[in-house]
């Protein structure tokens, strides 16, 4: 009777130990599979990132065009905008 006993722990010892074994191994897939979904998001956005910093330092080199001084004065000429003991040019009149 002691060995069936005996037999019947070490049973279902190793079912124990064999069920916790697959559901830790199921757990660890899940969270490889997680990782790697992050890791690709996270590839997304730094790409994303770096292609918004190029448009921020092109539209800055464009906006410091358009602060010009000769860019300002041009804009200014075509919108009729004078400013005090400027020359005045009106377009087909006279000077």
């Amino acid at each position: 009777m002691l060995d069936a006993k005996k037999k019947k722990l070490i049973v279902g010892g190793t079912v124990a130990a064999v069920l916790l074994l697959v559901i830790l191994i199921v757990f660890w897939i899940g969270q490889l599979i997680s990782i790697g979904v992050k890791n690709r998001r996270i590839e997304e956005l730094t790409a994303q990132i770096a292609e918004y910093q190029q448009i921020i330092q092109t539209s800055n080199d464009a906006l410091e065009v358009y602060r010009s001084q000769a860019w300002l004065e041009q804009a200014a000429w075509l919108l009729e905008l004078y400013g005090y003991e400027d020359d005045i040019y009106l377009p087909g009149g006279d000077a």
